[in-house]
């Protein structure tokens, strides 16, 4: 027998004082129960707004989370760009971590990442936690908490200024996004259209009809018998022809009834409904996009999702004195990935006459292996520009 060991231990370790704190629900401004639960949203089940969440987190799991440092400080514990660009938690990539918080986030209208930290206070791993229920908490003290209830019952507190939160539709509650419930009625009427499709394939492949026995009154057993018989023989796998037969006592009347199904313009109506809720088109699901669907696509869900992060990151991360010292996590990622030729060649001319990429950025953006080293980092510049330090002396001829 392997002995059976606990994810929940694993990532959250031995239960800290926060958990044996009193506290109570946190009064909310605005009245809203201090409470979120993601049973009962079946956002994720429906294939269509599946497919659209999927490509949302596929390509926001392109982006590349950096820590950027502006000025040298000496109180940032743990090596946080590392763990962020390659394996943030044992468990996952960089890929699957976000696109975990993604998924989740567009699921549920929030995701919160619990960020793990050792004795000393050095960040040992980030975390996506996705709890049945979260409640909000308040202690004596007015610290803020936020309770995670997992399926197998179990608990964890911890306070929610050092989490990591997104959400989605930020509105009505004070804490928490809101639900994806406007968006049921698509998701049902999708359901239904689809189960329609199967159940017309299944109509189309059975005969309904009543047969009548005209010869004498049958009890009803003996009714039940020779309708049950007649299914048998016309529904034998033994009989190929796919024929049976009546003799004259009883006879047979076929009842037509055509199941009534979606045409493809409302079928398309339908899915469309679903993509235009999450900000997605349908060229985009089916990945056969071009230039220009990419870039909108980037500009209205991509890159809003980067910010958020980078904000959401930073905050939780460090603190005040960091801030102020200029490190911060940016999400970034490779605009022109899906720009045409023209218009890589374009900005490459662009961006080298002003020196403004290296070697590596330029064949990085026309799908070309990097150099690394010291050739690799070089900067890209035109002999038609030169420093603004020696411009006197370059036209007095010297």
């Amino acid at each position: 027998m392997k002995e059976k060991r606990s994810l929940f231990n694993f990532i959250f370790g031995k239960k800290d004082k926060n958990q044996n704190l009193h506290q109570a629900y946190l009064q909310l401004l605005n009245g809203y129960n201090p409470h979120f639960s993601t049973y009962g949203t079946d956002t994720y089940d429906s294939k269509v707004a599946r497919q659209c969440i999927d490509r949302i987190a596929t390509h926001c799991a392109k982006l590349l989370p950096k820590h950027i440092k502006d000025t040298v400080s000496n109180n940032i514990k743990g090596d946080i760009n590392y763990m962020l660009g390659n394996q943030p938690n044992p468990l996952m990539s960089t890929f699957d971590f976000i696109y975990k918080i993604i998924s989740m986030l567009y699921t549920d209208s929030n995701a919160f990442v619990y960020i793990a930290k050792d004795k000393n206070g050095y960040i040992t791993g980030f975390y996506p936690v996705l709890a049945l229920n979260y409640d909000l908490l308040q202690d004596n003290d007015g610290i803020i908490y936020l309770q995670f209830k997992f399926v197998n019952g179990q608990t964890y507190t911890i306070p929610y200024l050092e989490l990591i939160h997104l959400r989605l539709f930020f509105n009505k509650h004070d804490v928490f996004g809101s639900h994806n419930k406007v968006l049921k009625t698509d998701l049902e009427t999708a359901h239904t259209a689809s189960e329609g499709i199967k159940n017309a394939i299944k109509s189309s492949n059975n005969l309904k009809g009543i047969i009548k026995f005209t010869n004498s009154m049958l009890k009803d057993k003996d009714i039940k018998a020779s309708k049950d018989a007649f299914v048998k023989d016309f529904l034998s796998l033994e009989n190929e022809s796919g024929i049976a037969g009546l003799d004259a006592k009883a006879e047979f009347q076929e009842v037509n009834m055509k199941p009534i199904t979606l045409d493809k313009e409302q079928l398309a109506q339908v899915n469309y409904n679903i993509f235009d809720y999450f900000g997605i088109s349908e060229n985009i699901v089916r990945n056969k996009f071009t230039s220009e669907e990419w870039n909108a696509f980037y500009e209205g869900v991509i890159e809003p999702r980067a910010i958020q992060m980078s904000y959401a990151f930073t905050n939780k991360i460090f603190n005040y004195q960091a801030r102020k010292d200029g490190h911060r996590i940016i999400f970034s990622t490779n605009r022109l990935q899906y720009a045409k030729i023209e218009s890589k060649i374009s900005l490459l001319k662009e961006a080298g006459a002003l020196g403004l990429l290296t070697k590596d950025e330029a064949r990085e953006i026309i799908d070309l292996h990097p150099l690394g080293g010291e050739e690799g980092a070089k900067i890209i510049q035109s002999l038609n520009n030169i420093d603004s330090s020696i411009a006197n002396q370059y036209q007095g001829g010297n």
